[in-house]
């Protein structure tokens, strides 16, 4: 269903309104108090320039270090087209179609405010840009973040003037060709619009705000497999309570344990057990029991990262950009000017670190639940720790002989591991790492989109990650199934310490003494009703096995396990919750 997003200075743009623009799934508008008010605005500055000679940076100065460079009248556009072409120098393979059209949307909305000085036509050339789907090629690499995107928005501009590439319905073609087809004229850019049009990080923030989307989703799985994990670990529902969560009542924990516990209730496995005698327990791992604190924090940092975003993509990013000319303020008469919006401010406003920091946010979510998620792959096949699931989560009925050839899922574990160090390793907070540009005019950039572009390369190493633990969540909950008790650590009575303590007596006193520890286990029977998790994991358990079924023997799982993945990126583990 396509969604109609006029934009207008009055009004921010929203979460879904972006993520209906980047789907495509969106038309677009230019409200016509906005088209009137940019006019006007233009009018503003250009009247004024025409009548002061003073040194106006972008619209009659150099770019950068060449700021001390004057530009005659006749060459401004020429100086605005040479920015475009020039900065257009991106590296690596192209972006995304919907982070470009997420771009193209948010600089219309930075640009609709009226604080750049452009024509209303350069705002409408992006929105009937997107209209048609046109969409520039975007090498993903070559921005500092700082004095905006340069390279990626650029890219944009130059499919917008009709030159390089763009994409259309899948297809790369010439940009004069698709804007023909279209029916659109190549934009003709004057004084200051090739400036307005690359000045601003909107192309760091797309990347991002794809990412918080992308996170909120495997945070939510993540949230779900605790609770799955939980009752095929035979752990109780205890540590999600939500008097207890009160007690410190972060935000993001009490988000999560309220998830977690409402997916325990109504489970017969845990009803099973519920009597800590049955399997011996009285404290579950970190890795459970803290799994509200270690995800709730990175639900915080998600949250946090998007609430700043959305603030960015509503945000003026330019340099420099149009403030009311008041008398005191700029140490010129305002006459006739005053209360215009002629007064040219150069600032900061393109500069990434705002965005950089909370990106960074990201890295750090994703980090922490690829540690929780390993930890929990790696006591999956440890029978030590595994509660009775046996050795690699091999399948029960098998002999000793097949048991003896078969490595089950022991790799998965390999594989999980090796995820989480990638994860790792491609979290270098660059944000920290400043290299000056631009002869030193340009000392302290962001670096923060390269750090996004990593970011959203690193996704699918979670969705990954997540998948392989509920891999093992499928394969432990059909163990459980075929397993018609509960393993318990039984108490040891008098009588059995009695003769236990005999035989340690004698063994002691032989010539080489060693100890001898024997430790009790016994199965506490339970019905096939009592095997299975709450109703609604029940129902995730049926559609995974579908992708993934249960290892009965060893098997080529590469396939099922890239399916599984597809199924977690695309939320598709949330939906059946409806979390």
């Amino acid at each position: 269903m396509s969604h109609t997003i006029t934009i207008d200075h009055t009004r921010k743009l929203t979460l879904e309104q972006i993520a209906a623009a980047g789907a495509g799934n969106a038309r677009f508008a230019l409200a016509e108090a906005t088209r009137t008010m940019l006019a006007e605005r233009r009018r503003q500055v250009v009247e004024y320039l025409a009548g002061q000679k003073y040194p106006a940076y972008g619209f009659n100065r150099g770019f950068g270090h060449n700021v001390d460079l004057a530009v005659d009248e006749a060459h401004l556009a020429a100086l605005q087209e040479n920015l475009i072409t020039s900065h257009a120098v991106g590296v690596g393979e192209p972006a995304p179609d919907a982070i470009v059209r997420v771009t193209m949307l948010l600089r219309a909305q930075s640009l609709a405010q009226g604080y750049s000085g452009v024509r209303p036509c350069v705002v409408e050339q992006l929105l009937n840009m997107l209209n048609n789907d046109i969409l520039p090629v975007v090498p993903e690499l070559g921005s500092v973040g700082a004095s905006g995107d340069l390279a990626p928005l650029s890219h944009i501009a130059l499919g917008m003037l009709g030159m390089g590439k763009v994409r259309v319905n899948g297809e790369t073609v010439n940009a004069a060709d698709a804007l023909r087809a279209a029916g659109l004229q190549p934009l003709k850019l004057e004084m200051k619009e090739g400036l307005a049009l690359n000045n601003g990080v909107q192309y760091m923030t797309a990347i991002g705000l794809h990412c918080c989307r992308q996170m909120q989703i495997l945070l939510k799985t993540a949230a779900i497999e605790t609770a799955m994990t939980a009752q095929v670990m035979l752990a109780p529902e205890t540590p999600f309570r939500h008097d207890l969560h009160l007690l410190r009542p972060h935000p993001g924990a009490l988000k999560v344990a309220g998830w977690i516990y409402a997916l325990m209730q109504d489970s017969p496995l845990r009803e099973a057990h519920r009597d800590y005698r049955i399997d011996g327990e009285i404290q579950d791992p970190y890795n459970i029991r803290c799994a509200a604190q270690i995800l709730g924090s990175c639900a915080e940092l998600i949250d946090e990262c998007e609430k700043a975003l959305l603030l960015e993509a509503n945000s003026v990013t330019d340099n420099p950009v149009l403030l009311p000319l008041v008398e005191e303020n700029t140490h010129r008469p305002a006459g006739q000017y005053a209360g215009q919006f002629v007064d040219i401010v150069s600032g900061g406003q393109f500069h990434g670190m705002p965005v950089a920091v909370r990106v960074y946010n990201l890295f750090q979510a994703m980090g922490i639940m690829a540690g929780l998620v390993n930890r929990r792959c790696a006591r999956y096949v440890d029978a030590n720790q595994n509660k009775g699931l046996g050795r690699d989560l091999k399948w029960p009925d098998l002999s000793n002989a097949e048991r003896a050839v078969s490595s089950g899922m022991m790799l998965l574990e390999y594989t999980s591991a090796a995820l989480t160090n990638a994860i790792w390793g491609e979290a270098m907070p660059s944000h920290l790492f400043n290299i000056s540009t631009n002869t030193g005019q340009e000392d302290h950039v962001s670096m923060g989109t390269s750090l996004a572009v990593r970011v959203m390369h690193s996704l699918p190493k979670l969705a990954n990650l997540l998948a392989i633990e509920m891999a093992y969540i499928s394969q432990a909950a059909a163990i459980r199934k075929r397993l018609p008790y509960i393993p318990s650590v039984a108490p040891i009575f008098d009588e059995i310490k009695q003769k236990l303590g005999t035989i340690q007596k004698d063994l002691q006193s032989q010539e080489n003494p060693f100890t001898l520890e024997i430790q009790v286990r016994e199965h506490y029977p339970i019905t096939p009703e009592q095997r299975k998790l709450n109703p609604v994991c029940e129902n995730i358990l049926a559609r995974v096995a579908e992708i993934f079924p249960p290892v009965t023997h060893d098997r080529v799982m590469a396939d099922e396990l890239a399916e599984l993945a597809r199924f977690v990126a695309e939320g598709k583990v949330v939906e059946m919750v409806g979390v």
